[in-house]
């Protein structure tokens, strides 16, 4: 049995790249790397008061283990600023599932 997992990093057509991290530890391979940071838009609908909701969501990549990890949106915005010491290995955090499936092989 294979378990299939799928993962949302926004739903904008359109990311954007915001440049590498200092050094870090990657929290998947221990290797001390450079992350490449992106972001995308989150938009949701709020039906019951007819609004778009609209956050960014920040996430980045490894160069060694090709891990993906995001972080709080206010410390992406914070690295977005300019602010290259906003985003730490402590920071990073496992992408939360969108949907799983299971896949009988």
């Amino acid at each position: 049995m294979v378990i299939l997992m799928e993962y949302r990093l926004g739903n904008s057509l359109r990311i954007k790249e915001r440049g590498e991290t200092l050094e870090t530890i990657c929290p998947n391979c221990k290797k001390v790397v450079k992350f490449g940071m992106f972001s995308n838009l989150e938009r949701r609908l709020v039906p019951n008061i007819k609004l778009v909701n609209c956050s960014t969501v920040f996430f980045l990549v490894c160069p060694e283990c090709a891990g993906i990890f995001t972080v709080d949106e206010q410390k992406g915005d914070d690295f977005k600023k300019g602010n290259k010491f906003a985003i730490t290995d402590t920071d990073l955090m496992p992408l939360k599932p969108f949907r799983s499936e299971d896949i009988n092989e």
